[in-house]
């Protein structure tokens, strides 16, 4: 009997010694402010007003990259262009190639060294168009029996980088999906893979991400799928930076749940039919102050009201993006009709 009220005394010293230290430790966490502005984070927001014509009419847009003045985007898998004042300069993927449906478009890449869009189709195409949207060259993937997924593309250092999930089935009776990292040459040919898993964030968590994109750190590549659990997301960020493992080296293989730029940790997440699970972090790596925003920043620049996702524009995660159309443009851009096409801002954050 005595040595159980001993050990029952020793468990709850330990209990509350912990929950004591829990708390002096939680006094030291840096600010998380439920409320933002743009400005809080952003140097300069451009606006791009995309033209409007009979030749493009877009509602919702995504996929938006960059090449110096060159602006590309998707709407209804369909590819298109514009310059940095917002003219259009033509539809990409007009047509599939000796058929009369457009191409449906999955992703693309940039090559910005030979002035190259690299586009998937939705049947395993690679299309290879010039800026002007002069096809060049087409080809298949290549394609494994266990890739179940082909996920995301980027571009970066004249290779090919993709997400794939695929089966294994080692254990045929229980197959598990695994998500990997593969880089192949710009002709399609693999080079290296590596097997991804969920970054430790010092709790319980789910394995398997959620559309994964690839980005850039100190010249390696990473791939980051933004938080569902924003209520954990200060606390796994700074678990993160104190386990040391947002060191990105050249054989990583984690998937973050934050993009990293050059100041800013950033998550964010835009949920169209439960917009009150939409929500932006950021992180101030130079200040140690945290922003988590339940509906996106305000813009405080033109005044379009909260920003519900920002979509990165470089894989080095310093420049992002939104856009804006109809109603949310009524006082900023008057003489923008409702049927117009969107306005595409573009987000230079603090360095």
């Amino acid at each position: 009997m005595r040595r159980t009220f001993s050990l029952l005394l020793i468990c709850l010293i330990a209990l509350y010694g912990r929950i004591g230290y829990q708390m002096i430790h939680n006094t030291d966490l840096p600010q998380c402010q439920p409320e933002g502005n743009l400005s809080d984070v952003a140097d300069e927001v451009i606006a791009v007003p995309l033209e409007t014509n009979g030749h493009c009419s877009l509602k919702k847009i995504k996929m938006i990259k960059r090449d110096r003045e060159d602006i590309f985007l998707v709407s209804d898998r369909q590819l298109y262009h514009f310059n940095s004042s917002g003219q259009f300069l033509g539809q990409i993927t007009a047509q599939r190639p000796g058929m009369k449906q457009p191409v449906e478009l999955v992703d693309y890449a940039l090559d910005p060294i030979h002035d190259r869009l690299i586009v998937i189709g939705n049947r395993h195409e690679v299309y290879y168009y010039d800026y002007d949207g002069q096809l060049l060259h087409q080809s298949m993937l290549p394609h494994e029996a266990s890739w179940k997924t082909f996920g995301h593309i980027a571009y970066y250092d004249n290779y090919l980088w993709t997400t794939i999930d695929l089966v294994n089935t080692e254990n045929q009776e229980a197959p598990t999906v695994e998500q990997w990292l593969y880089q192949f040459d710009l002709g399609f040919q693999e080079v290296g893979k590596r097997k991804l898993d969920a970054a430790d964030l010092g709790r319980m968590d789910i394995n398997h991400k959620t559309n994964p994109e690839i980005a850039v750190k100190d010249g390696h590549v990473y791939v980051q799928a933004p938080s569902l659990q924003p209520a954990h997301i200060l606390n796994d960020t700074l678990y993160l930076i104190n386990s040391n493992q947002l060191a990105i080296t050249e054989d990583y293989a984690q998937i973050l749940p934050l993009q990293i730029g050059a100041r800013f940790l950033l998550s964010t997440h835009c949920d169209p039919i439960l917009p009150e699970r939409s929500y932006t972090f950021c992180y101030d790596q130079q200040k140690a102050k945290a922003y988590n925003v339940q509906g996106g920043l305000e813009d405080n620049f033109y005044k379009t009201g909260k920003v519900s996702e920002l979509q990165s524009i470089d894989l080095k995660s310093n420049t992002y993006c939104f856009y804006k159309s109809g109603q949310e443009l009524a006082d900023s851009f008057p003489e923008r009709a409702n049927k117009d096409n969107p306005v595409l801002f573009i987000v230079k954050m603090k360095a």
